[in-house]
């Protein structure tokens, strides 16, 4: 299931959610190679993705600003640049939130793109410490 925009610039329904859950999960294990082995250091951080978050609801504690939130882009792009391998999940939560900070446009949307983050968050917490298996 791919992201899609209309989730931010619309509104939230159950496929966000599901979608949510998948992508979260997703980013918490490691990736494979085609033989099917598990490939070392590929899967997103708690603290990586925790620091992302975080700059994101302190921007929601002083209030929505185009400015400061679109200048998360090449904070993240910063993170991605630092890390050693290519193809890891890390890259893969760039493009999608690359993507959704591009797609908001105006507060409502900013509280939108938070929602989906605090769920991505959620799932990605709880699959990790394997307490959700997601199908």
């Amino acid at each position: 299931m791919e992201f899609k925009r209309e989730w931010i610039t619309k509104e939230i329904i159950p496929e966000t959610v599901k979608w949510a859950e998948e992508f979260g999960s997703k980013l918490s294990k490691n990736k494979v190679d085609s033989s099917g082995q598990e490939i070392k250091d590929t899967k997103l951080t708690t603290s990586q993705l925790r620091k992302f978050f975080g700059e994101v609801k302190r921007q929601q504690a002083i209030g929505y600003n185009s400015t400061d939130f679109i200048l998360l882009k090449p904070k993240l792009a910063y993170a991605v640049g630092r890390t050693k391998k290519t193809n890891t999940c890390l890259h893969d939560f760039y493009k999608v939130m690359a993507n959704s900070i591009d797609t908001v446009q105006n507060e409502e949307q900013f509280k939108n793109f938070i929602k989906i983050f605090e769920a991505i968050v959620a799932y990605h917490k709880a699959a990790e410490d394997s307490k959700l298996e997601i199908n």
